[in-house]
């Protein structure tokens, strides 16, 4: 059997469906219309704050020498192996000189000619063939002389009627040809005479000097048929000409002048090798500070900005902007790595542009541009403190936010995304 209801629950039911209606409308009213984000104030306050651009490279020696054969030969022995530890002045291998004696011989017998030659020139005016002429001017002379004298006799009997004429004729003719002999035995002479100057005498000595250079070249490349070391470091295969095989360092093979026959690289000092874009370019100076790490050592280590290229490297053709290369030295390593610093290892580069003991940084989205293009942010000195607009100088982006300058401490808001 159902009950009636009383009028005071029918009253109940009745409110409470109505509560119930208007309820439902605000949650489809709150569900269509999306919610409205509130502002935040951030804190800001001066801190250390850096700016850095990050490159890489890899570690280089500084001290890294190639040896290569200073003459045509063959190797006679070779005394290390590759990898291993050697120490300034330590032989390394040596070279079969027997060609190098054959050049070494030849220049001698040049160099022992091209003396004579010049000892002979310099004592030109007292050997033989300038005596020879000078003997030979003096017989004209004195054929001269006499012709001259029976000529003046001859004439005296002459004019008494004692001899012809035709006697005196020849006379004349004989001291004549005597006269021509004299001048022409001068000549000789003076011919004879110049052999011993001007050209001929700097010829031989050209020729001298020259020999006695062949001779020093040759005797200085005698003096290195043992390579040795150096520095000390460690000893490195030197890396193949235009491509081609590696050289097997064994006694017997044959070496051409230059071949590159090893390497010594020091593990004493180390520079990184890197290269930095044109549009970064602007942001570098020498003696910059950089902070150097790596997969293949732990610790961090410091250096500076050596040297940067004055001209671009165009060694990669798929480049699509001109790069250029930058040197860093590299501060003594601390002593207890577990692994030691080696040639070609990969390093992460930041070099620190601009540090800031006590900057001010805002996040970006905190600053905001007025009509009038000044660039300002809403501040608050304290939390409960009232909202100015605070005009501010912009600066560089750092990971902490944008440095700005003209702020101190306090809040600044963040307006909703």
């Amino acid at each position: 059997m159902i009950k009636s209801l009383t009028p005071r629950r029918a009253l109940l039911l009745a409110v409470l469906a109505v509560f119930g209606v208007i309820l439902l409308r605000q949650c489809a009213d709150s569900a269509g219309q999306p919610r409205v984000a509130q502002a935040t104030w951030v804190r800001v306050e001066p801190q250390v704050l850096e700016n850095r651009l990050g490159l890489v490279g890899r570690l280089q020696a500084v001290d890294q020498v190639t040896l290569a054969a200073p003459f045509d030969g063959q190797l006679a022995e070779v005394r290390v192996a590759e990898g291993q530890r050697v120490e300034q002045g330590q032989t390394l291998l040596r070279l079969d000189p027997a060609q190098l004696l054959v050049q070494l011989r030849q220049a001698k017998a040049e160099l022992l000619k091209a003396q004579g030659e010049t000892r002979r020139l310099a004592q030109w005016a007292h050997g033989s063939e300038v005596a020879r002429a000078r003997r030979s001017l003096a017989s004209a002379r004195q054929a001269l002389a006499s012709g001259a004298s029976n000529l003046r006799d001859t004439r005296a009997l002459f004019d008494r009627g004692i001899v012809a004429r035709m006697e005196l004729e020849a006379l004349e003719q004989q001291v004549r040809n005597q006269q021509q002999d004299v001048s022409a035995a001068s000549e000789e002479l003076a011919s004879t005479l110049a052999q011993g100057q001007g050209a001929a005498r700097q010829i031989a000595e050209i020729e001298l000097a020259n020999a006695q250079a062949r001779q020093q070249a040759l005797e200085a490349l005698y003096a290195r048929r043992e390579l040795t070391a150096p520095l000390s470091g460690n000893v490195v295969r030197p890396a193949p000409q235009d491509g081609g095989k590696p050289l097997l360092l064994q006694p017997g093979v044959a070496v051409t002048q230059g071949m590159p026959l090893l390497g010594v690289v020091g593990q004493e000092r180390f520079q990184v090798l890197t290269r930095v874009e044109e549009t970064d370019l602007h942001l570098l100076r020498e003696g910059m500070p950089v902070h150097i790490s790596g997969d293949g050592f732990a610790a961090q280590l410091h250096g500076r900005i050596l040297s940067i290229g004055i001209q671009s490297d165009s060694s990669d053709p798929q480049a699509t902007g001109a790069h250029f290369e930058v040197k860093v030295s590299v501060q003594t390593p601390p002593a207890g790595l577990d692994q030691p610093l080696r040639a070609g290892m990969s390093t992460q580069l930041a070099v620190l542009l601009l540090r800031d003991e006590q900057g001010m940084a805002v996040p970006p989205q905190a600053l905001r541009q007025g009509e009038d293009g000044q660039t300002y942010v809403m501040y608050r000195a304290t939390a409960d403190a009232r909202a100015q607009r605070k005009p501010v100088v912009p600066g560089v982006a750092v990971s902490q936010g944008v440095m700005v300058q003209g702020l101190e401490a306090g809040f600044v808001e963040v307006p909703a995304s």
